[in-house]
């Protein structure tokens, strides 16, 4: 008898002691997951540009210096003002990322991934190319150049590929070199005409465009350093020009001309049946 009063005595322990831990385990959760300043999720936002120069900040299109961005959110999807989010680079020497206000340095020409983290969470990883200082700009295939356009086939025309290479200034064997500069930002302007004919994205006028003839007036160097961008005519435009003049811009992280920038096209319109 005494032998299965204490065998009873113990297994009634076993469950309180299991309620107690289970009932401080529930309480810790509901804790946890109802306080606004716990984060369950962070987000790291995308870069305002492909690259970043060796030697130089991570800047905007203003050539502005700025930072990484993150944000922690709560359990109600709000977001977590002032949380201590902080940021890291997963390929070191790459880049140098303060950890604490997120600015990027350009440490040596590659690929680095970077992460936001807090509380034992991170981020997705975003990529970043570090990339050489640009110093040379060059037009390629023909600045000058016709464009035949058709009044009554219905059929968009496109002036071809308007292709600049962007270079870094060498020196290999003893013999001045342009390497490419991959993943820089090109820019493209109608400057002629500057009328009501021209559009960033009504298709049926004259505009710029991407390989696939969508509207596109920004382009990023290939691994080749070659950017390229197209002039379409619609034969919905009202009045056809008699020509289109486009400029490449290419600038520094300060936003100055890179030598040789902008490159400008000159396309002459022809109108056939």
């Amino acid at each position: 008898m005494a032998e299965r009063y204490w065998r009873y005595k113990g297994a009634v322990l076993l469950v309180i002691v299991l309620g107690i831990v289970l009932g401080m385990f529930a309480s810790a959760c509901t804790e946890v997951g109802s306080d606004p300043q716990a984060a369950v999720a962070i987000e790291l936002d995308s870069l305002p540009l492909p690259s970043v120069v060796v030697g130089d900040t991570l800047r905007d299109s203003t050539g502005a210096i700025i930072s990484l961005q993150a944000r922690a959110i709560n359990v109600s999807n709000e977001v977590i003002a002032g949380a201590p989010v902080r940021f890291l680079a997963l390929d070191t020497g790459v880049v140098a990322v303060d950890s604490v206000t997120g600015v990027i340095v350009g440490q040596r020409v590659g690929t680095a991934s970077v992460i936001a983290s807090i509380q034992g969470l991170q981020s997705e990883q975003i990529t970043l190319v570090v990339t050489q200082r640009p110093d040379t700009v060059i037009g390629l295939d023909s600045l000058q150049r016709t464009m035949q356009v058709s009044l009554i086939s219905g059929t968009a025309a496109s002036s071809g590929p308007l292709r600049v290479f962007v270079g870094h200034d060498t020196t290999i064997a003893g013999v001045d070199t342009a390497v490419a500069v991959p993943s820089y930002l090109v820019r493209y302007r109608i400057v002629f005409p500057a009328d009501d004919s021209v559009s960033d994205t009504d298709t049926t006028r004259v505009l710029l465009a991407n390989d696939q003839g969508r509207p596109s007036t920004v382009d990023t160097t290939d691994a080749s350093g070659i950017a390229s961008r197209a002039v379409r005519i619609s034969t919905a435009v009202s009045v056809i020009p008699d020509s289109v003049i486009v400029d490449a811009l290419v600038s520094y992280p300060d936003t100055t001309s890179v030598v040789g920038a902008p490159v400008r096209f000159v396309i002459q319109i022809l109108r056939v049946p």
